[in-house]
């Protein structure tokens, strides 16, 4: 249930969710639901610390560590990187990779 969600977890989670879709929005290569569901969890996982305490750059940069790590492991994929993040919405920006 989501109101039992901490909000944290639900900024995250938000945020997650626009860095993979405008990456999805922008990657080279072909992805199925699973592998999707994988890099939203991974983003989310990698942004989630960042939440609380961290300032947009800290965010920024965790979810292009999580993305970079991610490419590392499928071979000939590749995206956009987050280059500007509002955190009142959660709405990212993406810049070419």
């Amino acid at each position: 249930m989501q109101q039992d969600t901490p909000e944290v977890d639900r900024t995250a989670r938000t945020i997650a969710e626009n860095v993979c879709e405008a990456y999805m929005r922008q990657a080279q290569g072909g992805l199925n639901p699973q592998t999707e569901q994988t890099l939203l969890t991974r983003l989310a996982e990698a942004i989630r610390p960042e939440v609380p305490g961290g300032t947009p750059r800290d965010i920024i940069d965790a979810a292009n560590a999580a993305l970079d790590a991610w490419e590392q492991q499928q071979a000939g994929f590749h995206g956009p990187r987050v280059s500007a993040l509002n955190r009142a919405d959660g709405s990212v920006g993406m810049n070419a990779a």
